[in-house]
C-alpha cells in the first residue's frame, strides 16, 4: 500500500516498485509498459503518484512517453541520463562492476581537468577550505573513524577550487554514487592514512600551482581509491 506521494507504507519509493516491475517482466527497450490503470492495481499506488514516479523515469530518460501511443522503455545503458545510476543507487540499486569501473574511468579523467583548472584558479578561500578539510580528516582518522564524507568534502573543495560550477555539478554525482563503496573502502584505517597522504601532496602542489605534479599526484590517486 502506498502513500499520496508515492512511498510504500514499508519506506520504498514508488519509483523503486516501478523499475522493479519493469525488471521483472523482462521489458525491452521499445516495449510498451502496460496502461496507468494496469501499473496503478499492479503496485497499489494512485493514478497520481504513478504519475509522478513514470514523470522521474522520463527525467532521467529511462523511459519516453508517446503522445496518443503510451509510454515505452528506452535503451538504459545508451540512453539514459547518468543522474539515473546515482538515483537508483539511492533507492538501494548496486551499480554493476562494469557500471562501476567505467564510472572510475570516466572520474578519473574529470579529475585530471579538475585539478589543472584548480592550479590556476584557486583563490586564499578555496586552500583555507582543503586545509580544514584536511584538518578534519586527521581528526577522524585519530578516533578511528570513517573518512568517506570527509574524501567527499576534500574531492568536491578540489574541484570547487576550478570555479566552474558545471564540473562542480557533474564529478559531485560521481562522489554521491561511489559513496558506499567508498564507506568499505575506508572501513580500514590504514587505507585512510594513505588516503590522507596523498590528499596533503595534493592540497601542497595546488598551493604550488604546479600543474603538473597535481596531475599526477590526483591520476597516482585514483587509481588506488573509489
Amino acid at each position: 500500500m502506498f502513500t499520496a506521494n508515492g512511498t510504500s507504507l514499508n519506506g520504498k519509493p514508488l519509483v523503486g516498485r516501478l523499475m522493479e516491475f519493469i525488471t521483472e517482466r523482462g521489458l525491452q527497450p521499445g516495449d510498451r509498459l502496460p496502461s496507468e490503470r494496469e501499473l496503478a492495481e499492479h503496485l497499489g499506488s494512485g493514478r497520481n503518484a504513478l504519475r509522478e514516479a513514470i514523470a522521474t523515469l522520463t527525467s532521467l530518460r529511462i523511459v519516453e512517453p508517446r503522445p496518443q501511443s503510451g509510454t515505452y522503455l528506452r535503451e538504459i545503458r545508451r540512453q539514459s541520463s547518468f543522474e539515473a545510476l546515482v538515483t537508483f543507487s539511492r533507492l538501494g540499486w548496486e551499480p554493476t562492476l562494469s557500471e562501476l569501473s567505467e564510472t572510475i574511468e570516466v572520474r578519473a579523467a574529470l579529475e585530471r581537468i579538475a585539478i589543472e583548472l584548480a592550479c590556476t584558479r584557486r583563490d586564499d578561500g578555496d586552500l583555507a577550505t582543503l586545509d580544514r578539510i584536511l584538518e578534519e580528516t586527521e581528526r577522524v582518522i585519530d578516533e578511528k573513524g570513517n573518512i568517506a564524507e570527509a574524501d567527499s568534502a576534500f574531492h568536491l573543495a578540489l574541484v570547487s577550487a576550478t570555479h566552474n560550477a558545471i564540473l562542480v555539478r557533474v564529478l559531485n554525482a560521481f562522489y554521491e554514487l561511489t559513496l558506499d563503496r567508498r564507506r568499505l573502502y575506508f572501513a580500514r584505517l590504514q587505507r585512510a592514512k594513505t588516503s590522507h597522504r596523498q590528499h596533503k601532496a595534493i592540497v601542497d602542489a595546488v598551493k604550488a600551482r604546479d600543474t603538473a605534479r597535481a596531475a599526477k599526484l590526483i591520476s597516482e590517486h585514483a587509481a588506488h581509491t573509489w
